[in-house]
């Protein structure tokens, strides 16, 4: 598929990749501002001594540990809208760019096949290539390219995540990355041979459906 997308596309696969990553940075914050959220309701005269909160609050002249609980909501709660809305952005970017990545695939198939010799044209039926430009390229789009896009982009959020997690707690970190990784494991084998039995048919039959609605 990288080698079918043009110059643009590939542009366009780099800031989509720039987004993905500025994605996971705010969903990172948003999960560690949580800790000083919670910090601040059950102590906030406990959470306003603090040494590492002393300097903020002399920077912004906050007198009272109350005010404090104020100025903390206000910021977890823009966190967590930004964060929210990144991910919205990222999610329309990711179909946009998959099903543009589709259409430049049925146009370079119709153009390839469109450029064959007239024998060749003339010794297959016409199903097969309505088939691969309407129906497979329609499954690559929606089973290949976006499938991949969102695990490039969990796969990012997650790497941030465990990394922050693993600064707190390397040991639970370890376990549950390990009981999570098993289960994933375990699953993808049970359906990896249904999933390739299932592709196969689709692909036998979708050319099969189009040929029976022609003739």
């Amino acid at each position: 598929l990288w080698y079918f997308a043009s110059k643009r596309r590939q542009y366009q696969f780099w800031a989509l990749l720039a987004l993905m990553t500025l994605s996971s940075l705010l969903e990172v914050i948003s999960i560690g501002a949580v800790i000083p959220f919670l910090g601040v309701l059950t102590a906030p005269e406990k959470f306003y001594d603090n040494a590492f909160v002393q300097p903020i609050v002399h920077f912004y002249g906050i007198s009272d540990p109350d005010r404090l609980i104020f100025y903390i909501t206000i910021a977890f709660i823009a966190i967590v809208i930004i964060a929210t809305i990144v991910r919205l952005i990222l999610f329309y970017a990711i179909t946009r760019y998959s099903f543009a990545m589709g259409a430049d695939l049925s146009i370079k198939i119709y153009r390839h096949t469109l450029y064959q010799e007239y024998s060749v044209h003339i010794s297959r039926n016409s199903s097969e290539v309505i088939n691969g430009i309407i129906n497979k390229t329609t499954l690559v789009t929606g089973g290949v390219i976006t499938p991949i896009l969102y695990l490039v982009s969990s796969t990012i959020i997650l790497i941030g995540i465990l990394t922050t997690l693993f600064f707190i707690d390397p040991i639970i970190t370890l376990i549950s990355m390990g009981i999570f990784g098993i289960f994933y494991v375990l699953v993808s084998i049970y359906v990896k041979k249904n999933l390739a039995n299932n592709s196969k048919v689709i692909a036998e039959n979708s050319t099969q459906m189009v040929k029976s609605f022609q003739e």
